[in-house]
This record gives C-alpha cells, sequence and structure tokens, in this order.
C-alpha cells in the first residue's frame, strides 16, 4: 500500500535517471511508491529523453502530487548517467541517497529495512544488500547461465571494504543508500565517457573514507534486457574500456590522497591490472586490444612499467578458456 509521505524534509532522495525509459518507468516509481518506509523524495532526472518516458512521470506526479520531482539538464540533452545522478543530487534533500535506474525494481521493505540498520549500527555510512536477475517481463533468470543473485560481504559488521571493492564490484548499485556527505566527500560522481562504471568507481572512492555495511537479504530486482546498458557494455567490448577508465581514474584519484602508504596503494593497482587482463582475456578479448589496453595503463602509471609489463605478458599468453578456468579457481579459493 503507498503511504503518505511527510511535509517534513524527506530523509532519504530517491534518484532515477531517465533515458527513453518509458517501457519500465512506470513500474520502477511504483515500486518506490510501494516502500512500507516513506520518508522519502523522488528525483526523476529528463536526460534527454525522446520518448513517452517523461509524460508517464508526469501522470505520476498526477496521481501522487508532492512525490515526485521530474527535473531536467539546462539544456534539454542528453548527458549520461553520472550527470544525471549529479544534477538530482545537488538538489536533493535527504540526509541520504539511494538510487535506482528507469528499469529495476525495489522490493517494498527495502528502504525500512536499511533504515532499521541505521539505527542499530550508526556507524554505517552506506548499506546495500542483494538482488536477483529478471528479464524484461519481470521473470526471474540466471546472468550467464551460471547466478541468480548478486552482492555480497559481510553482514552485521560495518566495516572499511576498500581492498576488497577496488579490486572487484560486489555492490549492487540500485540497493545502494548512501549518507548525502560521503558523496560530497569525493566529488559526486565522475562524468568521464558515458561507458565508464560510474557506479563502482564512486564506491571505490567512498570506501577509501567509510564503513559499508552488507544487509544478505535480496532488496530488488535487476532487469536485464536487450536496451540494458549494462548488458550493452558488455556484449559491445566497450566493458574493458569501462574497467580501464574506471582503473585510472580511481588510481590517479588514490595517489593524491594522504594518510594511506604509497607502496600499498601501488600494491593495489598492480593486482587491479593483473586481474583486469585476466578477466579480459578469459573474455576473449583479442591481443591487439588487450595490448592497447596497456599502452593506457602505462601512460597513466609510467613508474609502474615493469609491473604492467610483466602482468600483460604472462596473461597474454593464456588461451581465453585456461584464464577462465583461473579466474574460476581463484574465485573458489579466496571468495574474489
Amino acid at each position: 500500500m503507498i503511504q503518505t509521505i511527510s511535509n517534513a524534509i524527506p530523509l532519504v532522495s530517491v534518484i532515477i535517471p531517465l533515458y527513453n525509459g518509458g517501457k519500465y518507468i512506470e513500474s520502477t516509481l511504483m515500486s518506490v511508491l510501494s516502500q512500507t518506509f516513506n520518508n522519502y523524495e523522488i528525483l526523476v532526472v529528463n536526460d534527454g529523453s525522446t520518448d513517452d518516458g517523461p509524460k508517464k512521470v508526469l501522470t505520476i506526479i498526477e496521481k501522487y502530487p508532492g512525490h515526485i520531482q521530474l527535473i531536467s539538464h539546462s539544456d534539454g540533452r542528453n548527458h549520461g548517467i553520472a550527470a544525471s545522478r549529479n544534477l538530482a543530487i545537488k538538489r536533493a534533500q535527504g540526509m541520504w541517497i539511494a538510487f535506482i535506474d528507469q528499469d529495476d525494481l525495489w522490493l517494498p521493505e527495502k528502504l525500512e529495512k536499511q533504515m532499521r540498520a541505521v539505527n542499530q549500527f550508526p556507524e554505517a555510512d552506506i548499506i546495500y544488500g542483494k538482488v536477483s536477475f529478471i528479464d524484461d517481463k519481470g521473470g526471474q533468470i540466471r546472468i550467464r547461465g551460471m547466478h541468480t543473485t548478486y552482492g555480497k560481504g559481510v553482514p552485521e559488521n560495518p566495516q572499511n571494504i576498500f581492498k576488497e571493492l577496488i579490486q572487484e564490484d560486489f555492490i549492487p548499485n540500485l540497493t545502494v543508500l548512501v549518507r548525502k556527505r560521503c558523496i560530497e566527500k569525493v566529488g559526486l560522481l565522475d562524468e568521464g565517457p558515458h561507458h565508464e562504471y560510474e557506479d563502482w568507481l564512486l564506491l571505490s572512492k567512498i570506501s577509501f573514507y567509510y564503513k559499508f555495511l552488507f544487509l544478505p537479504e535480496l532488496l530488488g530486482a535487476w532487469r536485464l534486457h536487450d536496451n540494458n546498458y549494462s548488458e550493452h557494455i558488455f556484449k559491445s567490448g566497450q566493458f574493458c574500456s569501462a574497467e580501464e577508465h574506471c582503473t585510472i581514474t580511481l588510481f590517479s584519484f588514490l595517489l593524491k590522497e594522504s594518510g594511506y602508504p604509497l607502496f600499498q596503494i601501488k600494491k593495489y593497482l598492480h593486482r587491479r591490472i593483473w586481474r583486469f587482463f585476466l578477466r579480459a582475456r578469459s573474455w576473449g578479448v583479442s591481443m591487439k586490444t588487450l595490448k592497447k589496453h596497456m599502452l593506457n595503463f602505462l601512460n597513466a602509471f609510467p613508474s609502474d612499467h615493469r609491473r604492467i609489463t610483466i602482468a600483460f605478458y604472462a596473461v597474454a599468453l593464456l588461451p581465453p578458456k585456461l584464464a577462465l578456468i583461473i579466474r574460476r579457481i581463484r574465485r573458489h579459493i579466496v571468495g574474489m
């Protein structure tokens, strides 16, 4: 049942970028409006849509006045997910920020469970959980034939997960509830290429400073379909360019930060590059493309020439199937 939202300043600001998402935006909005926790506002950012998505949002606004704001970039053009989220973050009144994309769904008690966790663990600055995978019709599916859920961590123990998160993206962004001040601390989202891992990059920066809490239960559903952006970058091969950009931007940021030993940051960087090459090779990325990524890493981190070239040549010798086996064995042993 949809509850009436308080007239007081909202505690949570829910951010939804909208770009030609008319097919799913109504179900997404209703999954937010159906939350059992009701002290929130919804900021939908029209990112230059050319379909009927904005009209559908306006129709829902008429039915539930005061619940939703529809905002746009000043020039009315498409600026990408990161820029759209940043626009909403700047407008947000809530102490907490929650993200959901235009085609995903929240379970009804998502925010209530997270706010309950906030009260129980006040030292936590980010609370996240697990998601299931659904198709365009809402049916449960497995991703790449193996996984039915996504999201992991250590429950009931707010902790710094910096060294784990900078190696692997294991946080479903649609489950994230984060204090607004944490996002402001690291300078909002990076507005680089549209195919970047903008959420992983943001959370990795935040994890440098703050504690994360994992709720080991389903909080939402991640919809995968032909027009899904995450699937697009994987199928098109842009995932490597996205991770390369994320790696270079993140570690350039970290190397400028004080308070963490330089040798330790370098150690994490070398591990990240090793894993980048191994993942790329296991996905069948060509030698030519792999070498291009190596040269970009060398340009960004020239003092690490030896480590980067060793990682490249060691992985380049592996057939893709063997690289995949090594990845699976490593995951089984270390859990990542």
